[in-house]
């Protein structure tokens, strides 16, 4: 047996994550009107979220500190890096740009994060995904967003 407490860390690590962003979460929530089951306020579902992911937070530190599971490795930050890169690029070109066009260029960004996909192939996705999320939000739904420039 190990002398370290904590003997799953993965585990640990990520239910800390999840405990901290769900009690950060129900912090910036506070002044939302919770309401009740059958007279929902704007907060309440996004509180009853946070409850949730809290739970599985602590379930997970709990098991972090009696199971024993994988240590922690070392990170991979690329696919981090691009899922964030084209997280921003769809925000700043979604209004400018329009919808299909941030689509197309937030999935090619995130492709770069990847080394098992093909830039073709997530080309293609991103231009499927852009023209169904044009017609479902825009034509079906009446989304007010711009389709072009």
């Amino acid at each position: 047996m190990r002398s370290n407490s904590v003997r799953g860390a993965v585990d640990f690590y990520s239910g800390l994550l999840l405990a901290v962003l769900a009690v950060a979460a129900i912090f910036l929530l506070r002044d939302l009107e919770i309401g009740t089951a059958s007279d929902m306020g704007p907060g309440y579902f996004p509180v009853a979220i946070s409850i949730v992911l809290l739970a599985v937070g602590v379930f997970l530190i709990g098991r972090g500190l009696v199971l024993d599971g994988p240590q922690v490795s070392g990170m991979n930050w690329r696919p981090i890096l691009f899922v964030s890169l084209s997280l921003l690029a769809f925000a700043l070109l979604v209004d400018r740009a329009g919808l299909p066009i941030a689509i197309v260029a937030q999935v090619a960004i995130a492709t770069l994060g990847s080394s098992e996909r093909s830039f073709l192939q997530s080309l293609l996705f991103g231009i499927a995904l852009a023209a169904a999320s044009s017609v479902i939000f825009v034509r079906l739904l009446g989304v007010p967003m711009r389709l072009f420039p």
